[in-house]
């Protein structure tokens, strides 16, 4: 027993240092057209800096920074509470520390800042950008798996910065993803698009038909297939103005997962294609990159991106909290109905 449960807490250290190596490999080049990423045959042997702003290599984007006031929020209070991740958040813009946010959530946190209550601050309906997706993290390695508490706190951790119910879909994914990969075992395709589409039908039945259907592109080749997935529920004016990967919740979902199926022991093999994309980069990179090592491990992290992630000190604290606090005896059950109690 002892043994199973240091081996998930190394799953859980590998989630989050894999999640922030993806991020810090695409976040020097997020926005970026195809046709520059296309030059760099060494994407993913190892970091670059921002040459805009002056981060340094091994930099993560603010999409990790937000995981961790999730991450953060949850350890300290043994449960998750929307106004008090929703004061984490707040925290960041306050001491300035927060990277490039993307404009969705700096407007909501600004809304916060000036009294909005957290339900109400979030981008309204049809804003479905890519930057609420790192929030499904935290969700993997607390919820439990039923679909409607995926939906539940999925809800919870989006609603503050996204009111459409794509994004608490797709959080809830990759919340369900992050679960089965934390087993160890390898990702049955059938089974993993299953469960994931179960946890997204909650929030949004369109996101789940998508992703139910995944497996049949999977012989595809990857370049032919990531095409196609970039364009999935994209209104064709966003599609024009964004070359690459677009900033929307379904693309940059859809194509993490293909890689992660398709190559799911080959992190550098996975992360290449996806930054070849150009586009949302930073954000595809960390949800294939926290998969494919929570299912095996730190060691399935690349020594190199491993060692010279920027505060990997940090990340593995972040990781332990949440770990010690997901498998205490004083876990605090919050009733699936509170989202629409408050």
């Amino acid at each position: 027993m002892a043994h199973e449960l240091l081996a998930l807490q190394d799953r859980f250290r590998a989630a989050i240092l894999g999640f922030a190596v993806g991020d810090a490999l695409g976040f020097p080049h997020r926005g970026l057209p195809p046709e520059a990423m296309g030059r760099n045959p060494h994407l993913s042997d190892d970091f670059s800096p921002k040459p805009r702003g002056r981060y340094a290599k091994g930099q993560f984007s603010a999409e990790t920074q937000v995981m961790l006031a999730v991450v953060e929020s949850i350890a300290k209070n043994r449960q998750l509470d929307g106004r008090a991740v929703a004061a984490h958040l707040a925290w960041l813009w306050q001491e300035g520390v927060i990277l490039q946010p993307a404009k969705t959530t700096h407007a909501a946190v600004e809304s916060l800042l000036k009294g909005t209550p957290w339900m109400s601050s979030g981008a309204e309906l049809g804003v479905r950008d890519a930057s609420c997706l790192s929030r499904g993290l935290p969700l993997g390695l607390w919820s439990d798996k039923s679909p409607a508490r995926l939906a539940h706190d999925a809800t919870v951790v989006t609603v503050m910065t996204h009111r459409d119910p794509a994004c608490a879909g797709a959080c809830a994914a990759f919340g369900r993803a992050l679960q089965l990969a934390l087993q160890g075992e390898p990702l049955n395709p059938a089974v993993f698009c299953e469960e994931v589409s179960s946890a997204a039908s909650a929030c949004d039945q369109a996101l789940a038909d998508e992703l139910y259907y995944l497996p049949r592109i999977l012989g595809w080749e990857p370049t032919r297939a990531l095409a196609a997935l970039r364009r999935i529920g994209v209104p064709a004016a966003q599609l024009e103005n964004e070359p690459g990967l677009p900033s929307h919740v379904t693309p940059v979902l859809l194509c993490a997962f293909f890689m992660v199926l398709s190559v799911p022991r080959d992190m550098r093999g996975a992360l290449i294609r996806l930054l070849r994309l150009g586009g949302e980069v930073d954000v595809a990179s960390g949800i294939c990159a926290s998969l494919i090592a929570a299912n095996g491990g730190t060691e399935a992290i690349p020594t190199r991106l491993r060692k010279n992630v920027l505060y990997g000190d940090q990340l593995v604290d972040a990781a332990d909290r949440i770990f010690h606090a997901r498998h205490t005896p004083q876990r605090v059950a919050v009733p699936v109905l509170a989202v629409s109690k408050r």
